[in-house]
């Protein structure tokens, strides 16, 4: 038996493989989209994967067969490396203190399976062409995300209630659940971080744009991927996204100064204010729960007193206590949600799966300890250093390739702060634009080397 299971498996492995490199392409374009199915997973037995990931690691099977045949090398950048000591802290600090090792180091391979998608993507976008082609498709993604929270948002407001979206009354008023949209994913604060996100980079591209060259994002593209985005970070109700927006753009300000080419036009600026200022003034006025909820979460919006915030601090007081016990290594991958139920099945509960810590730096210092959270704060500054240093010498080569670094830069900030509340780092859709960023960052470093390559053998 365990023969024939080798034969099979080597068999599937065989195929996937095959599967990869025929339709490599259509896969990689498939991820833009399948990264916001992260609330409908796929599943397999008593598991479950979702569908970014399983796409991501066919994608790497090609890799890794090619690397082990010595025709090709699996490029791997800083990010790549700090990710790999990350995940082996993550299943060291699992095997040794989890209460639940077994899930904890299932969670370990979840997020790897997740992380695959930025090595992924350093890998196979290295054409300038295709990268262009992958931020369409990415933001194509972000249009077709928005259109379902909406209108899972308002069908449920009208009675329809088809998914998508909680818009009871106990959610609006006593706050029991989450209100607002979320589509195919898996939470309205998901929704919310991921278009504001988007909202972010869409501005960016829209406001800088230069006309240097063809491009395959159009105007007309970028503006129904604000104006979505947009209704679709409002109708999420997540005042953590709406701060991560504000942030956002505040980055697009701070570092698209007068020594950048891609300079910001007034007239489009003004468009975006005047706008935001006209949907926030309009459900400000808006009579029901919607109107009543909205004027709650704005004026509660930084309110270390409100409702949501004297829970989360209850939630970040147990998370200490957890701390001081394993405080250099962490207590075990997502392993909060066990140690709150002192003992028991943690899955029996009806809403287990809300036990968990929100904000992505005090989930990585009570998972791993002060050595993960370390490594966390490195991985965070990789990841922001890289474009931040080439950006001014893009920005003297192209000032439209200049705006969407710095857009992806701008919306990483948004993430980190929407991330604070809940994150999503564990899901696909931040490591696509993290990879995205990166990406970016190697083929104008790559288009460098040839330019000063050509200049030094001219006579």
């Amino acid at each position: 038996m365990p023969t024939s299971f080798a034969i099979i498996l080597a068999l599937a492995g065989a195929v996937a493989i095959i599967v990869a490199i025929r339709w490599r392409r259509v896969l990689l374009m498939t991820l833009p989209f399948l990264v916001t199915l992260n609330g409908v997973p796929l599943g397999v037995g008593k598991y479950s994967i979702r569908a970014d990931q399983f796409v991501a690691c066919l994608l790497l099977m090609p890799l890794l067969a090619a690397a082990v045949a010595g025709t090709k090398r699996i490029r791997l950048d800083k990010t790549s490396w700090i990710l790999m000591v990350l995940l082996a802290i993550n299943i060291m600090s699992s095997a040794l203190n989890s209460p639940v090792p077994t899930y904890s180091v299932l969670q370990c391979l979840n997020l790897a399976a997740t992380w695959i998608i930025y090595v992924v993507l350093i890998n196979y976008l290295d054409n300038p062409r295709e990268l262009e082609e992958f931020l369409r498709y990415a933001l194509c993604g972000a249009i077709v995300a928005s259109i379902i929270g909406i209108a899972a948002f308002f069908l449920a407001l009208s009675g329809m209630h088809v998914g998508g979206a909680e818009v009871s009354q106990s959610a609006a008023q006593d706050l029991t659940t989450a209100y607002g949209a979320y589509g195919t994913m898996v939470e309205p604060n998901i929704l919310g971080s991921f278009s504001a996100a988007y909202l972010v980079l869409a501005v960016a591209m829209l406001v800088a744009r230069t006309r240097e060259h063809e491009s395959l994002v159009s105007d007309a593209l970028l503006r129904w991927v604000v104006a979505l985005t947009a209704v679709s970070l409002v109708i999420t109700f997540t005042r953590a996204a709406w701060l991560g927006a504000i942030v956002g753009f505040a980055c697009l300000l701070a570092l698209g100064d007068v020594n950048l080419r891609a300079r910001f036009r007034s007239g489009r600026v003004a468009l975006v204010v005047v706008s935001v200022v006209v949907v926030v003034g309009a459900l400000l006025l808006l009579p029901g729960n919607v109107g009543t909820l909205f004027r709650f979460k704005v004026m509660n919006l930084i309110n270390p007193a409100s409702q949501t915030a004297i829970v989360r601090l209850f939630t970040y007081v147990l998370a200490f206590e957890h701390i001081v016990q394993h405080p250099a290594i962490g207590s075990g991958t997502f392993s909060f949600a066990a140690l709150a139920a002192q003992g028991a099945d943690f899955r029996q509960f009806e809403n287990w799966r809300h036990l968990w810590i929100g904000n992505h730096l005090l989930l990585a210092l009570h998972d791993t300890g002060v050595l993960g959270l370390g490594v966390w704060i490195a991985l965070l500054a990789t990841i922001i250093a890289r474009p931040l240093r080439l950006l001014r010498t893009m920005a003297s080569r192209s000032g439209e390739y200049a705006g969407r670094v710095l857009g992806l830069v701008a919306a990483i900030a948004s993430l980190l702060i929407a991330f604070l509340s809940t994150t999503g780092f564990s899901l696909g859709y931040s490591w696509l634009i993290v990879g995205m960023l990166a990406a970016y960052c190697r083929v104008f470093e790559i288009q460098q080397g040839n330019s000063t390559t050509m200049e030094t053998s001219e006579p």
